[in-house]
């Protein structure tokens, strides 16, 4: 046993070094542990709230989003991919789960939603925006002209342009929550992810050079300012597009740590008013879609062209806001209070992203950072975040990882041994001389390298009961067993060769003693095969014959005796082997593997009950006990009545020279036939209360 857990320990090694990142990250075990975060912050331990992880390495593919029940990441998505080591892709993970999260704690759904159907209808809420500068309140008049006169390309350009920026202020709100709330985990996550989501954006001529229209570079200069206080401008541009984000800057930062989405929407409408120059074009282009396609499509099209050119961040949840709970509509914590923002000082927020560098240094691999300039060289008041931050990370989360990792290892390993195990007993299977009455018949292993779910359920519903019985057994033949470790004097026998003088008057004649040697080697093994023919259908045959294999194998494990359990059948190939229990199984499934057990096709008794004796016989106990269970009804084609019965006795014979006593088990009536067939008696184990006590007889008789 211990060469086979050693073997185990090295395929676990084995298989961690070559578990890629689709088999970790879209494990069930990392997923139950982004769920268990996600479920932690939100308090949601019985509303249904899941991680699921997805894998779609498509360039326009999602990243993250949530429909308010259900969180989806889509693990291959470029930025966690581009991270250089497995402990910070799965960090990047982790603040996906953490950025989401944040809009269910933080984000108000229903105001959102009102705010974007007033849009697409041509009205400013919470109302229209006032600006002072000449240039802008001419703006305003244009738009206020064309959305009175409810001209389609404008109201669906407005929309969606809307949507964009109010997306951008949104995600730096809650995640500036989430990272004040939880400072450890998420918040490395959180700030990781912009790091790089920072590093990835564009330069401004390289947008020029791709044809980026105007409104998606002043987009992306905003997403670039709020999440890392600077814009990559590697090139020294000076222009009209840093002007605008100027003009932007004042009414975002007013409204990004603000609790009342109100002044989002006031800062979204304010933008729109500053950008209208830059709104035009693609207002004229929706026109042209509109003239050839359904406002639907028109749509589609400008939110393709916006989500193609401007690298924003993670989408909004879908909807349901409507079963939000009241504080997170509100904007409130978990807790149901109020929680405002510190004052921010232009600092806080790039020491943040200095401590995700650190980080990312750490790992090594760093992809070099994009020589970058600040957006205003003089009295800029900058963005912030929470400046009394004292916490040094979440000290867990490699440990964590480490763990999932190992899990999904030994999952494999464990499967690839029992694979290796099976190809051994087929072997094994092969090798055998089945005689003259089996000639031509070819014998199958099989053996579940893993089992599911459901049948981990079955015996857990099941179990209580009959393992109560295993314990019965336990504690009536545990002295005796013990007794066999330790020596000692044994009294009462029918036969011996010493006279216990003070017992001669005893009538029942054990008048005998014999004292034994202590003994440190394992003097038992166990071997139990279940005849899985369609008779045993009948009666619950086959639910008593299930009933003793739990009995059974819970009472040698916990014994510590070797045990092996096999069931048999007939199909197409010849005779069918299922392996529940194995004496070299290093897994802790086995038990679950006896839920499998049940009526097939035919039965060739003896050549399944050569298989498991000779499987028995090589073990290196003293005794080997094997118990039959059985209809006594052998019945294949060419293997039935008097010759078959015949060469099951001429085994059962033929292994006890070598060590092997085979006993056999009766369901209610069938003991008649199990009796003919096996002559030596029988064991009923029709009531469970019995069981014990028939168990405990049986051994006693062929342990001493």
């Amino acid at each position: 046993m211990k060469s086979n857990q050693q073997t185990l320990k090295r395929m676990i090694r084995e298989q961690e070094a070559s578990i890629t990142d689709e088999e970790l990250f879209m494990s069930s075990a990392f997923q139950r542990y982004q769920t268990a975060l996600a479920k932690s912050a939100t308090g949601r331990y019985r509303n249904g709230l899941q991680v699921i992880m997805d894998w779609e390495p498509s360039e326009h593919a999602h990243v993250a989003y949530t429909d308010n029940y259900k969180i989806h990441s889509n693990a291959a998505n470029s930025i966690t991919q581009s991270f250089p080591s497995r402990y910070l892709r799965a960090q990047s993970l982790t603040g996906l789960t953490g950025h989401e999260v944040g809009h269910l704690l933080y984000t108000d759904f229903t105001s959102l939603g009102l705010y974007l159907n007033n849009m697409a209808h041509g009205v400013f809420y919470p109302d229209m925006p006032s600006l002072a500068q000449v240039q802008y309140q001419k703006n305003i008049e244009e738009i206020t002209e064309a959305v009175e006169s409810k001209d389609k390309a404008t109201c669906l350009t407005l929309s969606h342009c809307a949507s964009t920026i109010s997306n951008i202020v949104e995600d730096i709100y809650i995640e500036a929550r989430m990272c004040e709330a939880f400072p450890g985990i998420f918040k490395q996550g959180i700030q990781l992810n912009n790091l790089r989501f920072s590093e990835q954006i564009p330069s401004i001529q390289e947008q020029l050079d791709e044809n980026y229209n105007d409104f998606s570079i002043v987009a992306n200069l905003i997403i670039a300012y709020c999440k890392a206080g600077t814009i990559n401008n590697i090139s020294g541009y000076r222009g009209p597009y840093l002007d605008y984000l100027e003009e932007c800057i004042p009414y975002l930062e007013d409204s990004l740590y603000s609790d009342d989405i109100k002044d989002r929407f006031h800062a979204t409408n304010h933008v729109l008013v500053i950008l209208w120059q830059y709104l035009k074009p693609l207002i004229e282009k929706t026109k042209e879609e509109l003239e050839r396609a359904s406002e639907t499509q028109a749509g589609e099209s400008l939110a393709e062209t916006l989500e193609k050119e401007i690298k924003g961040g993670l989408p909004l949840p879908t909807g349901k806001g409507g079963n939000l709970p009241t504080n997170a509509k509100k904007g409130k914590c978990d807790a149901g209070q109020t929680a405002p923002m510190d004052a921010k000082t232009p600092d806080t927020r790039q020491e943040d992203l200095n401590e995700a560098s650190e980080v990312l240094r750490e790992e090594g691999g760093r992809i070099a950072l994009a020589k970058t300039t600040t957006i205003l060289d003089e009295n800029n008041p900058g963005i912030t975040f929470n400046s009394q931050y004292a916490g040094s990370g979440y000290e867990n989360a490699a440990k964590d990882l480490f763990d999932i990792l190992n899990g999904i290892a030994t999952e494999k390993a464990e499967t690839q041994y029992q694979q290796e195990l099976t190809e051994e007993l087929q072997k094994a299977a092969d090798d055998i001389h089945y005689g003259n009455a089996h000639q031509g018949i070819h014998v199958t292993v099989n053996r579940m390298p893993s089992v599911s779910n459901e049948m981990i359920s079955q015996y857990q519903s099941v179990a209580p009961a009959l393992l109560r019985a295993s314990r019965r057994l336990q504690s009536s033949l545990l002295p005796l067993l013990q007794d066999e470790a330790n020596g000692g004097k044994q009294k009462n026998l029918l036969m011996g060769k010493r006279l216990d003088m003070h017992t001669l008057h005893r009538e029942d004649g054990t008048i005998f003693t014999r004292t034994r040697l202590p003994s440190d080697e394992q003097k038992l093994a166990v071997g139990l095969l279940v005849d899985e023919s369609g008779s045993m259908g009948w009666s619950d045959r086959i639910t008593h014959a299930r009933k003793t294999a739990i009995v059974l194998y819970d009472f040698c494990r916990r014994l510590q005796i070797p045990i092996t359990i096999y069931g048999h059948s007939t199909g197409h190939r010849g005779v069918e082997l299922y392996s529940y229990a194995e004496f070299d199984s290093v897994d802790t499934e086995d038990c679950y593997r006896l839920m499998d057990m049940s009526a097939r096709g035919g039965n060739r008794d003896g050549a399944a009950l050569r298989f498991v004796a000779e499987h028995l016989e090589k073990r290196p106990e003293k005794k080997k006990l094997l118990i039959i269970i059985s209809d006594g009804q052998p019945a294949d084609c060419g293997y039935s009545g008097t010759e078959a019965e015949a060469d099951l006795r001429g085994i059962k014979k033929e292994y006890e020279k070598k060590g092997v006593i085979t006993f056999a088990a009766a369901i209610g009536e069938d003991k008649e036939q199990i009796k003919r067939i096996y002559q030596d008696g029988f064991l009923d184990i029709t009531n469970l209360e019995n069981l014990p006590k028939n168990m405990t007889l049986l051994v006693k008789q062929h342990l001493v």
